[in-house]
């Protein structure tokens, strides 16, 4: 091919076209988004490194989920502040500047600085990208395009932890944070060129105030239920840190309640199905943010698995998530069942998946017990991603809608926080129950070797009841989906059965 007939071709390719915008957020997103599960390989090494405990590591998971929570009211209030290519490569920009500050980070405070940085500005990113999404395709081209994004993120979440298994085992844990940059700079690059702004229906005021009660509600929640296990849950600390989460929470409902525009309105409160809805969003994420941070750390500890052989056993779930756009093509306003039925089966195989960890012996592998049921969860994870959407937009008046997605995109990562933080903390309270049971085995006096198997044996069997816990905490999510009336028809104020509402809708 000659140097002219290139430039030919090259001529008539539109960098503003539809199809360059979603490959652009595809990549933009998939910085966040694999961040969420990136660390949890190899946090052995990032505790070592840090000067700090295994279960502190927890800040840089649990911490992140929460600060994308965060960030995503941001998202759509910036717009107000900022054009949308600007705000989009203003947040890659601050996304990788948190990148280095983490890279370069010795202790654990600091640490948190960048993962906090990243968090929201990944929560700018993810509903921006779906707004620029609608805003460049075509109404009849918009649900296609949605599928896909959906794909890519998938893959980002199942990728991140095998990307950051292998950058672990070969250039160190640092680069787990320094793989952001030159993705952040091709984002920049393809931002500029693909990117376009839209003009604003109206311009929707900063709800600052709102936005701090409710970051701090958010911040002492987590806090709470962070250090309740370090300080104990009646010391006076735990005790003033939950006064605090209880103050913010009350305070941010008050100025909800007074204020025109507030960041997550009362109004949706005051729909029972998107009320049921959103519990089991939350119970659904919690089951699946506390088998991703688990189960790597099951193998790495009882398997000896190195940090990329972890990340490979949770990548058999990123190959089935291919299957959410054949999902989403199923789905359409005339097929209701299809909205109920995979929301409430997903879940079902999301528990289903972590039942086969309950007997997964400490001692032996087997593929079959550990490969199969990530597929499974991988089925499951993508029959309710899909049909999230569509049923908030089943539970709420249009005019809700578009805070409706945004304030389940929050309750959705708020469980993945919760389920980080309970998750470890079910292991580390059912250990010491049966390490007492185990010890009464050995001979009197206990040999070494018989404590050393009972503290080993206690171990396993707590991840095996924490796994089946959070299998239960799934079904229950299916069962909460089965409240929900399959082949109802939206009207204004929610289903028929609950009746019209009379207050208008905000935006978030």
């Amino acid at each position: 091919m000659t140097l002219s007939s290139l430039r030919q071709r090259l001529s008539g390719f539109d960098l503003r076209s539809p199809e360059m915008v979603l490959f652009t957020v595809i990549l933009g997103t998939a910085l966040p988004l694999a961040d969420t599960t990136s660390m949890n390989v190899g946090r052995l090494f990032i505790a070592r490194a840090l000067d700090s405990s295994p279960d502190e590591t927890r800040w840089l998971t649990a911490g992140y989920s929460l600060f994308v929570a965060l960030g995503i009211p941001l998202s759509y209030r910036l717009r107000g502040l900022f054009e949308e290519r600007d705000l989009y490569s203003l947040a890659t920009v601050v996304f990788m500047l948190g990148s280095v500050v983490s890279m370069l980070a010795h202790f654990m405070p600091w640490m948190m600085v960048g993962r906090a940085l990243q968090g929201l500005s990944g929560g700018v990113l993810i509903p921006l990208s779906m707004t620029l999404i609608n805003e460049a395709f075509p109404p009849e081209r918009q649900s296609r395009a949605l599928a896909l994004f959906a794909v890519g993120n998938a893959l980002a979440v199942s990728l991140g932890p095998t990307i950051g298994g292998i950058l672990v085992d070969t250039v160190g844990w640092r680069w787990t944070m320094g793989i952001h940059l030159p993705v952040g700079f091709l984002t920049l690059i393809f931002a500029t060129l693909s990117l376009s702004d839209h003009p604003r229906p109206e311009k929707v005021p900063f709800d600052l105030l709102g936005w701090i009660l409710f970051s701090g509600a958010g911040f002492f929640c987590m806090d709470t239920l962070m250090e309740g296990e370090r300080f104990g849950w009646h010391s006076t600390a735990v005790f003033l840190m939950a006064m605090a989460w209880l103050l913010f929470t009350f305070s941010y409902f008050f100025h909800a309640g007074r204020h025109s525009r507030p960041i997550i309105p009362v109004e949706l409160f005051r729909h029972p199905p998107f009320l049921i809805l959103a519990a089991a969003n939350f119970l659904r994420s919690t089951a699946i943010f506390g088998r991703l941070y688990l189960l790597p750390l099951f193998l790495e500890i009882f398997y000896h698995f190195q940090s990329h052989q972890a990340g490979m056993v949770i990548f058999m779930g990123a190959i089935t998530e291919l299957l959410i756009p054949v999902f989403a093509f199923l789905i359409s306003p005339d097929r209701a069942f299809f909205t109920w039925g995979f929301m409430a089966v997903g879940s079902f195989l999301i528990g289903l998946s972590n039942v086969a960890y309950m007997t997964l012996p400490a001692n032996v592998y087997e593929r079959s017990l550990v490969l199969l049921p990530q597929m499974v969860f991988g089925i499951g994870v993508s029959l309710t991603q899909v049909a999230l959407a569509p049923l908030v937009l089943r539970t709420l008046p249009a005019s809700l809608h578009r805070v409706g997605l945004v304030t389940q995109l929050v309750i959705q990562f708020l469980g993945g926080m919760f389920g980080t933080v309970w998750a470890r903390h079910l292991v580390d309270n059912i250990a010491p129950a049966y390490r007492a049971v185990l010890s009464q085995t050995s001979s009197p006096p206990p040999d070494p070797t018989g404590k050393k198997l009972a503290l080993s044996l206690s171990q396993a069997f707590a991840y095996n009841e924490t796994f089946f816990i959070l299998a239960g905490v799934a079904l229950l999510a299916a069962f909460l989906i089965l409240l929900l009336p399959p082949t109802e028809r939206v009207i204004s104020g929610g289903f028929a059965r609950w009746g019209k509402r009379k207050n208008p809708a905000s935006e978030p």
